[in-house]
Formats: C-alpha cells, structure tokens, sequence
C-alpha cells in the first residue's frame, strides 16, 4: 500500500487557496452590489443621471467590506496553521 500524496508545500498551496476564496468572495460581492446598482438605474426615473456616482459607491463599498473580510479570513487561517497566542 502506499500512502497518500501529501503537497511538497502545503503552506503555499494553502495561502493561493485562500487568496482565491478572497477573491472569490469580492466578486460575489462586487456582483451583488452591481446588481442592485443596474436595478436603480433601470427602474429609478434619476438613475441614468447619477449612474456614474452610483458606480463609484459600489465601489467604494466593495472596497470598505472587502478590508475586514480579508484580515478575518487570513487571520484565521495563519490562527489554525500556527495556533493562538492564548
């Protein structure tokens, strides 16, 4: 019997899984965010006015949710690869 095959760099191949799973979640959050925006401007009799400010809070919101996201979710995974400090 031979054993499973572990990766060489375990460590590595975690962090691009993470650094998917981040921008994997931007982008649904950048998709949700931008389909309330088209929804605005298709059914708001000003949207096509303020289209391009609209686009820039969506944005500028994706960005802002995006930072915390990103420090929770590596934070975690460097706390179980290495363990607490506690």
């Amino acid at each position: 019997m031979t054993a499973a095959r572990t990766p060489r760099r375990p460590l590595l191949a975690l962090a691009v899984v993470v650094l998917l799973l981040v921008g994997l979640v931007a982008a649904v959050l950048y998709h949700a965010l931008n389909g309330i925006r088209i929804m605005l401007v298709d059914f708001w009799s000003k949207g096509t006015k303020y289209q391009k400010q609209m686009s820039y809070v969506v944005v500028g919101l994706v960005l802002t949710l995006m930072v915390p996201a990103t420090y929770f979710m590596i934070e975690r995974t460097v706390r179980e690869l290495f363990g607490s400090a506690a």
